[in-house]
C-alpha cells in the first residue's frame, strides 16, 4: 500500500498498467478499423517522481496519443508536511518546506523526469491549475 493514500500497488502493477494500455489500444484500433475512425487513448497521472517512476514510460507512450502530466495539486490533506504548501509550482524554491521527495515536486522536474524516463515530448502535456 501506498502509506500517503491508502493506495494498494504491487510490483507487478507496473507492468500490469502497460499490459492494460496495450488492449486498452489493440481494441480501439479494431474497432476503429470497423468505423474509419482514430479513436484516441490518453491518461493523466501523478507528476511527482514517486508516482511516474512507477510507470514503464519508454513503453506506454508507443499506446497513447497524450500523456497529460498532473503538475498541480501537489500537496493536500493527504501530505504529511501538512494540507498548504506550493500548489502548483515551476520550479523548487528555497523556500520549500517540503523534504524528500516531496521537495522535487515541481512542473520543471516533472517534464524532465518523464522525458527522461522515455515520454515522447510530442505526446506530453502539462495540466496547469488555474
Amino acid at each position: 500500500a501506498d502509506p500517503g493514500n491508502n493506495n494498494t500497488y504491487r510490483p507487478e502493477d507496473t507492468q500490469n498498467f502497460t499490459l492494460l494500455l496495450a488492449e486498452f489500444r489493440r481494441q480501439l484500433d479494431d474497432y476503429g478499423a470497423q468505423t474509419g475512425k482514430h479513436y484516441l487513448l490518453t491518461i493523466a497521472t501523478g507528476a511527482g517522481e514517486d508516482k511516474y517512476t512507477k510507470i514503464e514510460m519508454a513503453n506506454i507512450h508507443q499506446y497513447l496519443d497524450w500523456i497529460n502530466l498532473m503538475t498541480y495539486d501537489y500537496y493536500g490533506a493527504w501530505a504529511t508536511t501538512g494540507p498548504t504548501n506550493f500548489h502548483a509550482q515551476l520550479y523548487n524554491t528555497p523556500n520549500n518546506p517540503a523534504t524528500g521527495i516531496t521537495n522535487t515536486y515541481n512542473g520543471d522536474h516533472a517534464v524532465t523526469g518523464f522525458l527522461a524516463a522515455g515520454c515522447a515530448c510530442e505526446q506530453a502535456s502539462t495540466g496547469c491549475a488555474i
